[in-house]
């Protein structure tokens, strides 16, 4: 990882200028620079851009994992703390104020201002042709990531921050239309405009490829929009890519493993065993990726947020300095197989579905090494549910399964009590009330 000293300098002016509520946040600091000479010169952007990575490989993804996985049962609460076993217990004794769910919405907010302000001073400053390609469609990027990442928990967010507090809140179809937008944006614009040596020396890492990962996003965010071709085509420009790396995010002894920091260095919260599945979802036996996610029993959640059998936790969150996939390579096998069973195009569903099911050389580790599916395999609803249960496990602590709970199982109904055992125990988090007490536009709060 690049090691920048303006980390701390960008965080401190740039978050507090890009807080999306009206709050009063801000101290002045005689050793920060200004805003102006920030965001006005080539350095201060590359110094952004490096900043940006860095608060949302630790800070933001720890947000957008550690809420929805509680939600989803991925995770066992082991400590006492409120915000955790609120979010636990869920359903309607969800508070506004709890930590639990203000936490993720003003982290990812500050990480889309940030992605926001290298977007605006990409425009500004006077740059080389290729280096302001790469600057702006890395800043399109991480804000395409965020509001993803704001669409899956709460029901609307706002599409851009506004420093005065008052931002228009946008509902699921806009966020996911304007998400995808400034992917495809960011694609044509490097396509257009390769980015420069400049940029990728002063910003870019080695165990990154920017256009796979827009891709991989871009496919992501067209399944969740329900355009299944465009899901598919953009699954295949990262499956098929020349190069073979495989983007990750990467830390070290300053900046760690956020969901290390969360299971294995605390006694917050722990992996459930059998990813939370229950019933038919549970993994098969055999199923290799329960040795390289899972380890050891160790004993069982609290009583109060459910009492859970949990595990020790392995795979990509073993190590402090453990490296993070920025997206897995069966997410793009698991989105062809959906988007093609959701064309009803079983036979082609089932290929991607067992190509997962089989793998045994995944480059990540992540290998089921499982038979092909013995399913009814002209039956639409069986594939679908085979392919949630394989999209469980494959993608155990990416953030998604809130999402693909709600996307799979709709009608699920979720008790307006507190529930410690169901698929999910919310479809939508209440806003924020610090979010409510300074943003006249936050709309009325989701039910359940």
């Amino acid at each position: 990882m690049k090691h920048i000293k303006f980390y701390t300098i960008i965080g401190a002016l740039l978050i507090g200028s890009s807080l999306f509520t009206a709050c009063d946040t801000e101290f002045e600091n005689p050793n920060n620079p200004t805003e102006d000479v920030v965001l006005g010169t080539k350095g201060g952007l590359f110094a952004l851009a490096t900043g940006v990575r860095q608060y949302y490989s630790v800070f933001a993804l720890r947000q957008i994992i550690e809420a929805p996985g509680i939600t989803t049962r991925e995770l066992g609460v082991t400590n006492t703390f409120l915000n955790i076993n609120e979010l636990a217990r869920g359903g309607a004794e969800l508070p506004s104020e709890s930590g639990g769910i203000t936490n993720p919405w003003i982290v990812l907010l500050r990480a889309k201002g940030m992605a926001e302000s290298l977007i605006e001073g990409a425009n500004t400053v006077e740059l080389s042709a290729g280096t302001k390609s790469g600057l702006l469609a890395y800043g399109n990027l991480f804000k395409a990531m965020t509001l993803g990442s704001l669409i899956e928990m709460f029901e609307q967010v706002p599409i851009n921050n506004s420093p005065d507090g008052a931002a228009p809140f946008s509902d699921r179809s806009t966020v996911l239309a304007t998400s995808i937008s400034l992917l495809k944006e960011a694609r044509d614009m490097l396509a257009t405009t390769p980015m420069s040596d400049e940029f990728k020396s002063r910003v870019l890492w080695s165990e990154f490829n920017m256009e796979k990962t827009i891709n991989a996003y871009l496919a992501r965010y067209e399944l969740m929009a329900g355009n299944y071709d465009g899901a598919i085509t953009a699954a295949n420009a990262v499956i098929n890519h020349t190069d073979a790396t495989n983007s990750m995010w990467i830390y070290d002894a300053n900046n760690q493993n956020p969901i290390w920091n969360r299971t294995v260095n605390s006694t917050d919260l722990k992996p459930q065993t059998n990813f939370g599945l229950l019933g038919s979802y549970q993994p098969e036996a055999g199923d290799g990726r329960v040795d390289f996610y899972l380890g050891a029993d160790l004993g069982f959640a609290n009583a109060d947020a459910g009492g859970q059998a949990i595990s020790e936790m392995l795979g990509f969150f073993a190590t402090n300095t453990s490296s993070i996939p920025i997206y897995l390579p069966g997410e793009m096998l698991l989105i062809k197989a959906e988007a093609y069973a959701r064309k009803n195009e079983l036979d082609k569903a089932v290929i991607q579905l067992n190509l997962v099911r089989q793998k045994d050389n995944d480059p990540l580790g992540v290998n089921a090494n499982l038979p092909a599916w013995s399913g009814d395999a002209s039956n639409q609803n069986a594939i679908l549910e085979e392919i949630y249960k394989n999209r469980s496990i494959e993608l155990f602590l990416t953030g998604l399964r809130f999402e693909d709970s709600k996307r799979f199982h709709p009608d699920f109904i979720v008790p307006r009590e507190s529930n410690t055992t169901n698929e999910r125990n919310r479809n939508y988090y209440p806003y924020p009330s610090i979010e409510r007490e300074n943003n006249p536009n936050t709309p009325a709060d989701p039910s359940i």
